[in-house]
């Protein structure tokens, strides 16, 4: 292990290095589209809010919008996107766009990073923003603020550990099927929870 040099962050493994957010993506920082969420028409682009995932990262069904293709474009998502929210009651979550979402679009209340996959795996930059140290980082940039907003450049900012790439992709291997066991837990006690009260 080797000192990161940064407080929050603390150690980690020699081999790795430690980088702002702005040198991993293959383009800056993207704000949505500030558009009313007015259409409803599954034939074109979905508009994702921050209201429109849950917190597992999926899509809700009840909550549907859309955009007018030429609205839309500017905004589409593709596979690899992480979206980062920057402002509400779910300010520093990450939502990692899954192309089962079909085309979509996002709002202006997230913040589009797009890396480039053969140096930064976007899933896990994902899982590092559910980390402690990301949520101790994010608490210590609202000290001085009245309103919890996180800016583009705020997250340009951030520092993120590096790995290899053949080693990140072991860690978001290992962390997805830990997420995976730990959802299927959860669905055979809420199961057992529904037999016991009807049995009740």
């Amino acid at each position: 292990m080797k000192d990161s040099g940064i407080e929050w962050l603390g150690e980690i493994p020699k081999h790795w290095q430690a980088k702002r957010l702005r040198f991993l993506v293959s383009e800056s920082l993207k704000y949505g589209a500030n558009e009313p969420a007015e259409l409803d028409d599954p034939d074109l682009p979905r508009y994702i809010r921050i209201t429109d995932v849950d917190e597992n990262g999926r899509l809700r069904e009840d909550t549907f919008k859309s955009l007018p293709e030429d609205v839309a474009r500017p905004y589409l998502l593709k596979e690899g996107d992480l979206l980062l929210a920057r402002s509400g009651a779910t300010v520093g979550k990450s939502f990692y766009y899954e192309p089962s979402w079909g085309r979509a679009a996002y709002a202006g209340y997230l913040i589009r990073a797009r890396f480039n996959p053969a140096r930064m795996m976007p899933r896990f930059v994902n899982y590092f923003t559910n980390s402690q140290q990301y949520w101790q980082w994010l608490g210590s940039s609202f000290i001085q603020a009245t309103i919890q907003n996180v800016s583009a450049e705020k997250y340009a900012n951030l520092i993120v550990p590096v790995p290899p790439v053949d080693e990140q992709a072991e860690i978001v291997a290992y962390l997805d099927g830990m997420w995976k066991r730990l959802n299927d837990l959860t669905r055979k006690v809420g199961g057992s929870i529904e037999q016991l009260r009807r049995r009740k």
